[in-house]
């Protein structure tokens, strides 16, 4: 049986978009298209990585017509497109068919995200599969008035937090103060927070879900990929050491202990089964110090942006979708349950995080038996100049961190 070539197409140009092309080398040995409108370090230099410049300003138009002409110097078979931000997941979903003449498109169909995205659907779901999840009440921006809010928010409790439900429009949005999780502390700073996104053009809804307590290391994350026939066929999960605290990127892991924890995995699994659920599953969760229990707290249809956490581990996530959506074969599941650490910021800063002394012991024991990964410090594709990014980066990573996130919080805010 002749074997198709694989030619990933990446979308985008963070961390993210370079640990998915060197998943794609580790597996394939082969060179990923990444289309962006200009250089950036994480793809910059790159020996695994051919970039397609699409210019500044680059809109949707631009964006499908560069894809066409990808797609036209390809005829020996579909390349694969990845996509890892809610705007271009929005995209898929507008332009879908037309994408799927021309590329294998792994994104989850319009109804599991629908399914996952509805509030009220995912509640019902939790309650019967007995997974725990924050109160939580879900705002319609543009039908909704000021004055009706404050009634919305019935009897949740202080303090809770503020976020999109679905951030594709969100990430295009520009004003004071935006964040991308807002913590509030009273009603009143709720109501500032969806008058200045409803100020601001919003046309979504934004979700204010109670605060469940605990620093960054309460945290967990569960990643996998469910084939075709329903079966998961990928599954990783890990302990939050440290998040990234940029308004702009909270929520996003800066530090992971890569750790498999099967049960976790398991209440993942009874959840998107519930759902039919087919293809990427990020999945946020939170253990509430209150009474131990995770709370889930988001599941969200990519890959995820910390997805070399994932290798780390001992699985590949792209292997897993190639063989069922490009080959269509079964393939046995890829467990990630080898213990490591997954850094996109220097570790010498986890004494300062780590306040559970025998967390951060048992941290330094894994990294003096395995050294901590860095998705960019990939052996194969080694350049001085990517070398001192890396490095340059760690530092306004260190920076970023003194300046947002100083010493660690009982929220994590």
């Amino acid at each position: 049986m002749t074997t198709r070539p694989i030619t990933p197409v990446i979308l985008g140009t963070d961390v993210g978009v370079y640990s998915m092309a060197r998943s794609f080398h580790e597996a394939y040995g082969v060179r990923s298209l990444v289309v962006s409108e200009g250089p950036r370090g994480p793809i910059d230099h790159s020996r695994i990585i051919d970039n397609v410049y699409m210019g500044p300003g680059a809109d949707d138009e631009r964006l499908l017509a560069t894809l066409d002409g990808i797609a036209a110097a390809h005829p020996d078979g579909k390349p694969v497109l990845m996509v890892n931000v809610e705007h271009h997941i929005d995209l898929v979903r507008r332009e879908r068919a037309w994408l799927q003449e021309r590329f294998v498109v792994p994104t989850p169909p319009d109804a599991v995200i629908e399914r996952v995205g509805d509030k009220g659907v995912l509640d019902r779901v939790l309650r019967a599969e007995g997974v725990a999840s924050p109160a939580h009440v879900a705002v319609d921006i543009p039908s909704t008035d000021r004055r009706d809010w404050a009634g919305m928010l019935g009897d949740l409790a202080f303090p809770v937090v503020v976020k999109p439900a679905t951030s594709g429009e969100y990430e295009t949005l520009t004003f004071p103060g935006r964040k991308k999780v807002f913590s509030a502390g009273t009603a009143e700073e709720v109501l500032d927070i969806l008058g200045a996104v409803k100020e601001a053009g919003f046309g979504g809804e934004m979700l204010v879900q109670e605060l469940v307590p605990g620093d960054d290391t309460f945290n967990r994350v569960v990643n996998a990929y469910v084939d075709s026939n329903g079966e998961m066929t990928m599954a990783a999960s890990g302990q939050v050491l440290l998040g990234l605290h940029q308004p702009a990127f909270l929520g996003n892991a800066a530090i992971t202990l890569v750790e498999y924890d099967a049960e976790l995995v398991s209440t993942v699994r009874r959840v998107l089964q519930a759902v039919d659920y087919r293809g990427y599953a990020s999945v946020d969760l939170k253990i509430d110090p209150r009474d131990g229990v995770p709370r889930l707290l988001d599941i969200n249809p990519r890959i995820g942006r910390s997805n070399y956490y994932i290798n780390v581990g001992g699985a590949n996530p792209v292997r897993v979708m190639v063989e069922d959506q490009v080959h269509h074969r079964r393939h046995a599941p890829e467990l990630a349950t080898e213990t490591g650490v997954f850094h996109y910021v220097p570790t010498f800063v986890l004494p300062r995080y780590l306040t559970d002394k025998a967390l951060l012991a048992k941290v330094r024991g894994v990294m003096r038996r395995r050294r901590a990964v860095h998705p960019l410090d990939y052996p194969a594709d080694r350049n001085p100049r990517r070398s001192l990014y890396r490095l340059l980066h760690g530092v306004n990573q260190v920076r970023a961190l003194r300046t947002y996130y100083p010493r660690p919080t009982g929220t994590g805010f």
